[in-house]
């Protein structure tokens, strides 16, 4: 797997919008992109984007940026992180 800079938590775009996180989710509107968590420096809205428009990004709350992608909870793992 290809990592940008972009993708990378800590990143901050000329917008002040800064990666969070890797949600590993798929996004639902560009097939092939993962959702990342988002936040913006400003007013600290939180939201998700795709990968590939990162570096793009506006806040949609109050730099009329488009609509994020939902940020969803990960699913609880009924298995212990550690080996046996």
């Amino acid at each position: 797997m290809t990592n940008f800079q972009s993708t990378t938590p800590g990143y901050k775009n000329k917008h002040g919008q800064i990666v969070i996180s890797r949600t590993g989710f798929p996004s639902e509107s560009f097939p092939g992109q993962t959702i990342y968590h988002l936040r913006c420096t400003h007013c600290h809205h939180e939201y998700g984007s795709a990968g590939k428009d990162i570096h793009l990004r506006r806040c949609p709350r109050h730099q009329n940026g488009t609509q994020g992608e939902s940020l969803r909870a990960a699913a609880l793992n009924l298995f212990p992180s550690e080996s046996v």
